[in-house]
C-alpha cells in the first residue's frame, strides 16, 4: 500500500507559512495603528490645503515676508513658541483639544510675564473657525466645491469661551473696534459673525457682531469668517495686504510672524496594546521575541526525527518482553549458550512436523533433513554452527540461515 501524498511541496509550504504570518503581521499592525495611518494617509491640515478652503497660500505669504510660517506637529513645541500661532480646527476637531491647546499658550503667557521677560513675546494665538461643507471635485487635485455652511452650533462650540454663538448674514461692511486699525478686507458674499460675553470686538460687522473678536483680556483671538484668510480670499491683492497687516496687529512684537498648528489634524490617537508593543521603548523587546520565535521556528523545522519522549522503566508487550529477556542473557553471559538450546528446540520441532521416526537417532534425524534441501546451506552445517558459535554475531548469522533453510522448505 503506497503512503498518501502530501497535497504541498515542502517548499512551498515554508513559503505559505511566511507569507501567511507577515500577513498576520500587517494585520495587527493596520489595526494598531489605524487612527494614525487614517490621519497620515488622509486629507492635510488646512495650513498644507491648496484648495479654496485651505490656508496654503497665507503660510506661503508669512514666509515669503519673512515671518517663518512653519507647521507644527507637536502641541508641547507650539505652545512654547511666542510668536502668534494660527490655529485651524476642523468641524470634526474636539473642542478641548482646542482649549489644551490655547490654555497652554496662556501659561507660557503668564510665565513669561512673571519673568518679566520681553523679548519672550506674548504668545498670542488666532483661532480661524470653519464655515463650508466642501466636497473634493473628481479627477481635478487641489479643487474643491462648497456643499453647504456649517451648523453653527458646532462652530460655536470650537471657541475656548461660554456663551459663544456664530450667526451667517448676507454682505454687509466691516469696521474696526475702536483702537485698531487693520486694513480693510474684501467682504465675501455670506458673513459669518460671532457674539459673546466674554469676547470683545476687534473687526465687527454692522450690527456690532463681531467678525474678529480677543476672548477677554486673554491674547487669544477668534476670526469667524475663514473667506477672509484662506486661499480664495488671498487671490486677491487687497486681502493679501490685509492678511499681512492683521497678523501684524494681533502679535506687535513679531510683526508679521506666525506659526500654524497641526497637532489638531496630527492628534495622538487612542492608546492600544499595539501600540505599546510596537513604539518605544518596548520595540526592542517586541522584535526580540519576534527573533526568537522565527529561531524557535527554525529549530523545530530542521530537527532530525521525532522528538524524544521519555521511557516506560519497564516497557510493555511481547516484544519488550523479549528485548528484556535477551538483556538479562546478555547481562548474565549466557548469550551463546542458547544456541544449542534453539538447536535442539528446532529440530524436535522438525521431527514433529516432518513426521520423522521417534527411534531415529541424531545422526540420522540429520541426514534426513540434509535430505530435504539445502539452500542456504545443509541443515547439518546449520545446525552445527548454531551449537559451536563463538560469538554473538556468529549466533545471530547461524540462527538467520536456520530461519531461510526454513523458509525455502515451506
Amino acid at each position: 500500500m503506497s503512503a498518501t501524498p502530501e497535497p504541498f511541496a515542502r517548499r512551498t509550504a515554508i513559503v505559505l507559512v511566511v507569507v501567511g504570518t507577515l500577513l498576520a503581521l500587517a494585520a495587527i499592525l493596520l489595526n494598531g495603528f489605524s487612527d494614525v495611518l487614517s490621519r497620515q494617509l488622509g486629507s492635510l491640515p488646512a495650513a498644507d490645503e491648496k484648495h479654496g478652503a485651505g490656508y496654503y497660500a497665507l503660510r506661503q505669504l508669512v514666509d515669503r515676508t519673512g515671518g517663518g510660517g512653519s507647521l507644527v506637529v507637536d502641541p508641547d513645541d507650539l505652545a512654547a513658541m511666542p510668536e502668534l500661532a494660527v490655529l485651524t480646527p476642523a468641524i470634526d476637531t474636539q473642542p478641548e483639544q482646542v482649549a489644551r491647546l490655547v490654555h497652554a499658550r496662556e501659561a507660557h503667557a503668564a510665565a513669561a510675564e512673571e519673568e518679566d521677560a520681553e523679548e519672550s513675546g506674548d504668545f498670542p494665538t488666532l483661532i480661524v473657525l470653519p464655515k463650508w461643507h466642501v466636497a473634493a471635485l473628481p479627477l481635478q487635485p487641489n479643487r474643491v466645491q462648497r456643499v453647504g455652511l456649517l451648523s453653527s452650533e458646532k462652530v460655536a462650540a470650537l471657541v475656548p469661551a461660554k456663551a459663544v454663538d456664530t450667526t451667517y448674514g448676507a454682505t454687509q461692511e466691516m469696521r474696526s473696534a475702536p483702537g485698531w486699525k487693520l486694513r480693510p478686507f474684501l467682504a465675501p458674499r455670506y458673513l459669518s459673525a460671532v457674539t459673546g460675553k466674554t469676547l470683545v470686538p476687534v473687526l465687527r460687522d454692522q450690527d456690532g457682531a463681531a467678525v474678529l473678536a480677543r476672548i477677554g483680556r486673554t491674547n487669544t483671538y477668534v476670526l469667524s469668517d475663514p473667506d477672509l484668510l484662506n486661499n480664495a480670499a488671498l487671490k486677491h491683492p487687497q486681502n493679501a495686504q490685509a492678511a499681512i497687516a492683521l497678523l501684524a496687529a494681533l502679535d506687535p512684537k513679531y510683526p508679521g510672524a506666525a506659526v500654524f498648528d497641526a497637532s489638531l489634524h496630527y492628534g495622538p490617537g487612542d492608546r492600544n496594546l499595539v501600540k505599546l508593543l510596537f513604539t518605544p521603548p518596548f520595540l526592542a523587546a517586541t522584535l526580540a521575541m519576534i527573533a526568537a520565535a522565527v529561531l524557535a521556528g527554525l529549530a523545530t523545522a530542521v530537527r532530525f526525527g521525532p522528538v524524544l519522549r521519555e521511557r516506560r522503566a519497564v516497557a510493555l508487550g511481547k516484544a519488550a518482553l523479549i528485548d528484556n529477556i535477551a538483556a538479562l542473557t546478555r547481562l548474565s553471559g549466557r548469550t551463546l549458550s542458547a544456541g544449542a538450546r534453539y538447536a535442539d528446540i528446532t529440530r524436535e520441532g522438525l521431527v514433529r512436523t516432518m513426521d520423522l521416526p521417534r527411534d531415529l537417532d541424531e545422526a540420522g534425524v540429520l541426514e534426513r533433513l540434509d535430505r530435504l534441501g539445502d539452500r542456504p546451506a545443509p541443515y547439518s552445517q546449520i545446525d552445527h554452527r548454531l551449537r559451536t558459535a563463538r560469538t554473538e554475531a556468529e549466533l545471530v548469522a547461524a540462527a538467520r540461515q536456520l530461519h531461510a533453510w526454513k523458509d525455502a522448505l515451506a
